[in-house]
């Protein structure tokens, strides 16, 4: 009974956010409301909150899992970084990044950066990062560093998609501004 019970709350998140998401990508994160959210995924408001604290996570409703899935590759996390265009999905590589793929992709980088909240929420939830991964790494600093090379992977990865760049030229793009693992982090420090 209870694995039925968990598999019926699952299935509703489920719902409530791929609703959330076909309205926040058709009308603009501002522009639809919480009832509205609801009313489309036939629960009440009340549902939505119990399964979603703010209106925000029902944007970012992933980021945990990316959050996850990077903590696990610590001590790998390059490839995590550039050999996929969507981060912490490695499944998807390069190759796969076209057609549909893409304009979904390109919607929702659109959809997030006409929104001064989901932008704000985005800093804070990759700074929330910071303590999981520095515990996972054994450094606080390095956390920070990493936390910081995804958000500049972020913004990269989302300028691009903004300019409707070729995935080859994001890729490239991209390769290029992470650039090669930081030789700087193998070396001596300064005497």
């Amino acid at each position: 009974m209870n694995g039925l019970r968990e598999r019926k709350k699952a299935e509703t998140r489920q719902a409530i956010s791929d609703v959330a998401t076909r309205l926040f990508e058709a009308r603009g994160f501002e522009a639809v409301t919480v009832a509205e959210i609801a009313a489309a995924a036939n629960v009440s408001a009340k549902t939505v909150f119990n399964y979603f604290p703010a209106k925000e996570d029902l944007f970012f409703d992933a980021e945990d899992a990316v959050r996850d899935a990077l903590v696990a590759a610590v001590p790998d996390v390059r490839p995590l970084l550039l050999d996929g265009p969507m981060l912490g999905a490695l499944e998807c590589r390069w190759n796969d990044f076209h057609g549909e793929l893409y304009e979904r992709m390109r919607i929702w980088t659109a959809t997030e950066h006409a929104s001064p909240a989901l932008r704000a929420r985005r800093l804070v939830i990759t700074n929330s990062w910071v303590a999981p991964l520095a515990i996972a790494s054994g450094s606080s600093g390095w956390a920070a560093m990493l936390v910081g090379l995804i958000n500049l992977r972020n913004e990269t990865f989302a300028q691009g998609l903004l300019a409707e760049r070729s995935p080859r030229a994001i890729e490239r793009h991209l390769r290029a501004t992470i650039g090669p693992p930081l030789a700087v982090l193998h070396s001596p420090p300064f005497r």
